[in-house]
């Protein structure tokens, strides 16, 4: 997986188990891309922030200082989708 793809489907996964911090699928999803960040890629995230339209992500591998950006809305799309869905909103 490249790393800008799991990247974003880190924060896309981050902002779920944030939200629903008892859903156990999104916090075992989450933690499976944390890891596949930091084995794989080498990635320790430094901070995550929102920017007009963006999502900022401030991360270093080995030792270098990177940023990726993210339209706010592409990343909050697989939160909404769940929220929409009735089958994923009975109490976890």
């Amino acid at each position: 997986m490249k790393l800008v793809d799991a990247l974003s489907n880190w924060l896309s996964i981050k902002k779920v188990h944030e939200e629903r911090p008892n859903d156990l699928a999104a916090e075992d999803t989450f933690e499976f891309f944390s890891e596949i960040l930091k084995e794989d890629h080498q990635v320790k995230i430094q901070s995550v922030s929102i920017q007009g339209p963006f999502y900022i992500v401030l991360f270093e591998v080995n030792g270098v200082e990177r940023t990726e950006r993210f339209f706010v809305d592409a990343v909050d799309a697989l939160y909404e989708g769940i929220q929409n869905e009735p089958r994923f909103n009975e109490e976890c």
